[in-house]
């Protein structure tokens, strides 16, 4: 429940932040959704480390789970307010004083997300 309070918070604050404010949060959501890459890659190589013997199976089946979790977490707070940000920095291109600002933040944010959305086409078709 307090993850959810937090996330509508950053959400709102997002909304009402200046454009140069929204260039950080671009940023910032994207080193949450790394965060969530870096869980992916942490289930990959405990799955791995199980299937060789490098890693006792009890701890690599909780690795796995907390892994699990945090990237579930990060990739659906990083890659959702990624998006509200791409809606957000949108709208807020029509105020002449914060244009280019929040053109910026638009662009990183649409790039990132686009990109993300390829790089997990491109991973899930070679699985």
């Amino acid at each position: 429940m307090k993850g959810t309070i937090n996330f509508i918070r950053h959400i709102s604050n997002m909304a009402t932040a200046e454009g140069k404010k929204r260039i950080l949060y671009a940023f910032a959501n994207i080193i949450i959704m790394a965060i969530a890459v870096g869980a992916a890659i942490g289930v990959k190589m405990l799955w791995e480390g199980i299937d060789s013997g490098n890693v006792n199976f009890v701890a690599g089946i909780v690795g796995i789970i907390l892994c699990i979790a945090l990237g579930i977490f990060s990739f659906l707070q990083g890659f959702v307010a990624q998006l509200a940000l791409v809606v957000i920095a949108g709208i807020g291109i029509a105020n002449p004083d914060q244009r280019g600002a929040n053109v910026a933040a638009f662009l990183i944010a649409f790039a990132t997300s686009v990109g993300l959305i390829i790089a997990a086409v491109i991973l899930l078709t070679k699985l």
